[in-house]
């Protein structure tokens, strides 16, 4: 957990995203176990910031708090981005960019989503540090399990 809501110590994660599309992040193949203990991050990816110009194509909030989102580009390629919760961010060294997130979010939809929106086909911008999470069947996730987990930055368009 402490690596999805960077509570594991400020690392050198340049806040200027590094452009990128859904094609190139799948690209990167996953670490042989990406929940080893104990859990560190790995290098370069889960210390770059990236950028990504999709389409949200559905959103839902988890039971862990966290908003789930699925970004769609033109080829039909998907991936999943994440907003934690705030709260469950707390100490975060990206606190205030995670909690930024989810007010732009939710002044989006008009509020806290509490029920999963699907279908959807909102265009954005996100940028957030790139996390490899366990392959376990989630839906949009990315052949190699790659997210951007947490969001630092959403533009509707």
């Amino acid at each position: 957990w402490p690596v999805k809501v960077a509570t594991d110590g400020p690392i050198a994660v340049p806040y200027v995203p590094l452009s990128t599309t859904i094609a190139a992040l799948s690209a990167i193949p996953a670490p042989a176990n990406p929940n080893s203990q104990p859990r560190t991050r790995f290098m370069p990816t889960e210390t770059t910031v990236f950028s990504v110009d999709a389409t949200m194509t559905l959103i839902k909030h988890e039971a862990d708090g966290a908003y789930h989102i699925v970004i769609r580009d033109d080829a039909g390629r998907t991936m999943i981005v994440e907003s934690p919760d705030p709260v469950c961010a707390k100490g975060s060294y990206v606190g205030q960019y995670i909690a930024a997130v989810r007010a732009a979010i939710d002044q989006h939809f008009g509020g806290a989503i509490t029920k999963p929106k699907t279908g959807l086909a909102v265009p954005v911008t996100v940028s957030g540090i790139g996390f490899f999470d366990l392959c376990h069947g989630q839906t949009g996730r990315a052949p190699s399990c790659i997210e951007l987990h947490p969001l630092l930055n959403i533009v509707f368009k």
